[in-house]
């Protein structure tokens, strides 16, 4: 079943730096784990090594997981692609900072990965939506609405790690938050577009 429209405008992007490791392992893990969500899944660097493939390590990662690796090729963040984007999952809250310097109004929508992986599971009123409504906006209302409910987290429990150039622990490290967080936001997706639960597994 495919939920609500194609186009970027209704579409999730990932963020990150150079846009070669954390970043394009969400974006190819989230694909992988919603193939019918009907959205653009994208992903984009605020230092981007604008036309570069998976780093390997990364791209080793994504392989061993089934995730589609192909056809990748980094690019920046630009202000027309935050405009473009329902929902800005960024690697750290210092790239939301940058997202929000590049496009102000997108703020609102805009979180760190790890916050609005919180924010799903703080939020207990998630409810289905129908088949021709789009369900990425209530997604993105519901977590908005659960901050009030969430405590202050250090950014040491929130940010991933950037890998680039390190160690095979230092990937591991990167890509276990990222399933982690992964995992309790499409739980919240699955339940709001009313997406198959085979679909969802990790």
């Amino acid at each position: 079943m495919m939920l609500g429209d194609t186009s970027p405008s209704n579409g999730i992007l990932f963020v990150c730096t150079g846009n070669v490791c954390r970043s394009p392992y969400a974006e190819r893990r989230l694909r992988q784990l919603l193939p019918d969500a009907g959205v653009a899944i994208v992903s984009a660097g605020t230092g981007a090594l604008v036309g570069s493939d998976i780093e390997p390590a990364t791209r080793e990662a994504l392989t061993r997981s089934g995730a589609d690796v192909t056809g990748f090729a980094a690019r920046a963040v630009i202000p027309q692609l935050v405009a473009e984007s329902a929902l800005v999952l960024t690697m750290t809250r210092a790239h939301r900072g940058a997202v929000a310097r590049l496009h102000p109004a997108a703020l609102r929508r805009a979180f760190a990965l790890g916050d609005f992986a919180e924010l799903c599971r703080a939020s207990d009123s998630w409810r289905p939506v129908s088949a021709a409504e789009p369900w990425l906006p209530q997604v993105v209302a519901e977590a908005a609405a659960a901050r009030g409910t969430v405590a202050p987290r250090d950014v040491l429990e929130v940010d991933v790690v950037d890998p680039y150039g390190g160690s095979e622990r230092l990937h591991s490290e990167a890509f276990d938050r990222i399933e982690e967080q992964l995992q309790v936001i499409v739980a919240a997706i699955s339940a709001v577009a009313g997406l198959p639960q085979a679909a969802a597994r990790l």
